[in-house]
């Protein structure tokens, strides 16, 4: 037993040495992952932008009541600039013009930014989530991701707001959680990581539950498709999937862990062996250590939230009537007025090379002359 019990500990401290090339090996590699990323989110930003799919999708507007305009009105004015003005400047800009350059956190924050990119991503095969289209918003870049399968994604609607929002409710969330987590440490210096994690990710759920409650019942965000046995008010325009309030809090853990376990440089764990690499000027170092980071970020919210999605849309629900008859929250995606059925049981998955899902289809179409 002694024998034994002194090679577990010989082994954990072979684990936790220093690794031989001061881990530039694992650098490297994250900083190549972040760069195919950022290879993929300029490819398809840019088709999208320069087709003739970068249009508004105003299908249904004019038909909202008029609390509903005043209220995304006002949501993008004071999120969408005031709030996200005052990031970019307190994290990125300021810390820019004092020093030269981009701060540690200034790199997290615009790194969580381009997280944006996948923020519609859950409806890759089924359609989950919607916003409506009363907010400002260009359609989307969807059908430009190679291998997208939901058609008319070009026509869902991805508010400009909630691409800002990726800096005041993802960055600033994660910089939050991970304040939490100092305070939590500093409270009792002999709290477990494994602990600290915990409790941390449960204050994560609750935030996620209130916060989310609110907005589907304010209409600002929809679920048109959930499983009924795990939704709060299914059945209804505001239904919430309980399995959203487990996926976010999920993907907000590991951003908060990049901000809480950095080293005495203040370097999160992706990056730590940049100084065995070498760079032919500073800029370039900054943008291999931006490139490592956004891989770690885009990876989190892959494999947190989006893959999980995808399980959750084989076994979701059909659209609620009450939602499905409001074309300003379905944008023309799906269900009336579009050549696609919005999904449920008993209702084949469309591709984007299907004619029509419809049931049962018209006679022009699936019918053998």
């Amino acid at each position: 037993m002694a024998v034994a019990s002194a090679e577990r500990r010989a082994a954990k401290i072979a684990a936790a040495a220093p690794r031989p090339d001061g881990g530039a090996t694992a650098t490297r590699l994250w900083i190549v992952h972040g760069a195919l990323w950022l290879g993929l989110i300029a490819y398809c930003w840019s088709a999208w932008i320069l087709s003739g799919d970068f249009a508004v999708n105003s299908i249904g507007r004019g038909l909202e009541p008029g609390w509903y305009v005043i209220l995304v009105r006002c949501v993008e004015v004071f999120f969408g600039i005031i709030v996200s003005g005052w990031i970019l400047w307190r994290f990125v800009i300021a810390p820019k013009r004092r020093t030269g350059s981009l701060s540690n956190e200034g790199l997290l924050f615009l790194a969580c930014w381009l997280m944006f990119f996948q923020e519609p991503w859950m409806n890759w095969i089924n359609l989950q989530f919607l916003y409506a289209t009363t907010f400002v918003n260009f359609g989307s870049w969807l059908h430009r991701i190679p291998g997208w399968g939901l058609p008319n994604g070009e026509l869902i609607p991805v508010p400009i707001v909630y691409g800002m929002a990726y800096l005041w409710m993802v960055g600033l969330g994660a910089w939050a959680g991970a304040r939490y987590m100092t305070r939590q440490r500093r409270k009792d210096p002999d709290r477990s990581n494994g602990r600290l994690l915990w409790q941390t990710f449960t204050v994560m759920i609750v935030v996620d539950l209130v916060v989310e409650s609110i907005m589907v019942h304010a209409q600002l965000i929809s679920y048109p498709r959930t499983i009924s046995s795990l939704t709060l008010w299914a059945g209804t325009d505001h239904q919430f999937p309980l399995y959203e309030a487990l996926s976010w809090p999920g993907t907000f853990i590991i951003l908060s862990s990049l901000h809480f376990f950095r080293d005495d440089q203040g370097r999160t764990w992706p990056e730590r062996g940049i100084d065995r690499i070498r760079f032919r000027s500073g800029k370039l170092k900054t943008l291999a250590r931006f490139s490592a980071i956004v891989g770690v970020c885009q990876l989190a919210i892959l494999v947190t939230f989006n893959i999980p999605y995808q399980i959750w849309g084989l076994h979701a629900d059909a659209v609620p009537p009450e939602l499905l008859n409001r074309q300003w929250r379905i944008g023309g995606v799906c269900g009336p007025g579009s050549s696609y059925d919005c999904g449920g049981p008993g209702v084949l998955i469309p591709r984007t090379d299907t004619p029509t899902n419809l049931f049962p289809p018209p006679p022009h179409q699936g019918v053998s002359e």
